[in-house]
C-alpha cells in the first residue's frame, strides 16, 4: 500500500510548487481496485452470485489485487521526487523522517491498537506489524490474518523508506539510476529464483521485501526521467507509450508460460510497466480532457482517503459480518453480497474523513516545525526541467 506523501507536485524554477491532481486520481483508482477485489474475494461468494456478473468485469474486480502494484510504482516516483529534490538542502535526513513519521504513524499505530481489540488472536502479527515487519510472519510461523493482513505492504514500504534516502543522498543521479534499473530487471529473477528454490509463492515471495521492491524502483526510475532534460511531452507520451508496449511483449511471450496466473512471477512485472506508464501519461497530459477522470471529485477524494482506506475496509467488512451473524440478518446470497459492500464502503468512507479531521490532519499541522528550506532562485537546475518542458 502506498503511504501518502502529502501534495504530490513538483517545484518551478522559482520555487513555486506545481501540484499535480492526476496524482491524487490515480492513488484513488489503486484503493479503489483494491477495495473492489476484496468485495467479491474477501469473504465466501457463491459461485452462481459470480457468475451473474459480466466477465470482463468480473476479470477486472478479480485483478484488483495489483492496486497494490500500482501504489507500489506511485510511491516510488512520489518519494524518489521528494528526495531528490531536497537532497542538497538543510536537514535532509531529519526534515524527510520526521515528515514521514507525522504521515504515516499516527493512523498506523491506532489502526493496529484497535486491531489488537478486535483481533486478539492475531496479538502475534500485530506485534511484528509494529516493528514494520508484517510481511516477514510466515518465518514466525504465523498465517497472515485476514482483516489485519494489509500491514504486510507498508512494511515494503517502510523497509524502501530505510535505505533509498541514504542511496539518493550519497550516490549520482547516474548511480541511483543504475540501482533502480537493476532492481527493476533484476527481481523478477530474484522471485523465479525463489519459486523454483520451493519458497511458498503467496507467503514468500508475494510479500518479501527483496521480492516485491521493484515496483517502487520503476517509480523511483520515472521520478529521473521527468526530471531530466529529455522530458518534454512528446518525448514523455512515447516513454509512456514504451512502457505499455514493453508490457505488451512480455504478455504474449508469457502467456505459453501462464503469465496471467497470478502466482507467475513475472506478474508483478507485466502490471508495473503498464501503471508506470499510466504515471508518465497522467503527469505529461495533465490538465487535459485526456486526464480529466482523475480530477474528478470523486477520484480526488478517493485518493485523499485512500491510506485509510486501505487499513480499515477489511476490518469493517469483518465487523459487519460478525454482527450479521450474531443478529440473524439476511438478505440471501445477493443481498448479504450487496449490504456488506455498501456498508464496508460507506463506514471505511466515514470514518477515513474523521480519521483525516481529527487524527491525520491535527498531526499534518507539525510539519511546518521541518519545512525544506527553499533554494535561491535557479539553484534547482534541471531539478523541475521536465515539469516546465511538459
Amino acid at each position: 500500500m502506498i503511504e501518502p506523501t502529502g501534495s504530490p507536485g513538483f517545484k518551478s524554477r522559482d520555487g513555486a510548487g506545481l501540484h499535480v491532481p492526476e496524482l491524487d486520481g490515480i492513488r484513488g483508482a489503486a484503493v479503489w481496485m483494491v477495495i473492489l477485489n476484496h468485495v467479491e474475494g474477501g469473504w465466501n461468494m457463491p459461485a452462481y452470485v459470480k457468475a451473474s456478473v459480466p466477465g470482463p468485469l468480473l476479470f477486472l474486480i478479480q485483478h484488483g489485487w495489483l492496486g497494490v502494484d500500482l501504489f507500489f510504482v506511485l510511491s516510488g516516483f512520489l518519494i524518489t521526487g521528494i528526495l531528490l529534490d531536497s537532497r542538497e538542502k538543510p536537514h535532509y535526513f531529519k526534515n524527510f523522517y520526521m515528515r514521514r513519521f507525522l504521515r504515516i504513524m499516527p493512523l498506523y499505530f491506532t489502526v493496529i491498537a484497535i486491531c489488537a481489540l478486535l483481533y486478539p488472536q492475531d496479538r502475534r502479527y500485530l506485534l511484528l506489524s509494529a516493528a514494520f515487519l508484517a510481511n516477514f510472519y510466515y518465518p514466525f510461523g504465523l498465517e497472515q490474518p485476514h482483516g489485519s493482513g494489509v500491514f504486510w505492504s507498508l512494511a515494503v514500504e517502510e523497509h524502501f523508506y530505510l535505505v533509498w534516502p541514504w542511496l539518493v543522498k550519497v550516490c549520482s543521479r547516474r548511480s541511483i539510476t543504475l540501482i533502480a534499473l537493476a532492481m527493476v530487471v533484476g527481481i523478477p529473477f530474484v522471485r523465479l529464483w525463489a519459486t523454483h528454490a520451493g519458497f511458498n509463492v503467496d507467503n514468500e515471495v508475494y510479500v518479501y521485501t527483496w521480492t516485491r521492491c521493484d515496483g517502487l524502483a520503476l517509480g523511483a526510475l520515472i521520478a529521473i526521467w521527468v526530471r531530466s532534460r529529455w522530458a518534454n511531452r512528446r518525448n514523455s507520451l512515447r516513454l509512456a507509450a514504451g512502457l505499455c508496449g514493453a508490457s505488451l511483449v512480455l504478455t504474449v511471450v508469457g502467456i505459453p508460460y501462464g503469465i496471467l496466473d497470478r502466482s507467475n512471477v513475472f506478474r508483478y512485472t507485466q502490471a508495473q510497466l503498464v501503471f508506470a506508464g499510466m504515471i508518465v501519461f497522467a503527469v505529461a497530459m495533465r490538465g487535459t480532457s485526456c486526464t480529466a477522470p482523475l480530477r474528478w471529485r470523486i477520484a480526488k477524494l478517493s485518493g485523499d482517503l485512500s491510506y485509510c482506506l486501505y487499513l480499515v475496509h477489511l476490518t469493517v467488512g469483518d465487523l459487519y459480518e460478525e454482527a450479521a451473524h450474531k443478529l440473524g440478518i439476511g438478505f440471501g446470497p445477493y443481498g448479504d453480497v450487496m449490504v456488506r459492500s455498501i456498508v464496508m464502503v460507506t463506514v471505511s468512507f466515514g470514518l477515513a474523513l474523521l480519521s483525516r479531521r481529527f487524527l491525520e490532519q491535527p498531526a499534518l499541522r507539525l510539519k511546518r516545525y521541518f519545512e525544506y528550506a527553499k533554494m535561491a532562485p535557479g539553484a534547482q537546475g534541471t531539478e523541475a526541467a521536465a515539469i516546465r518542458q511538459l
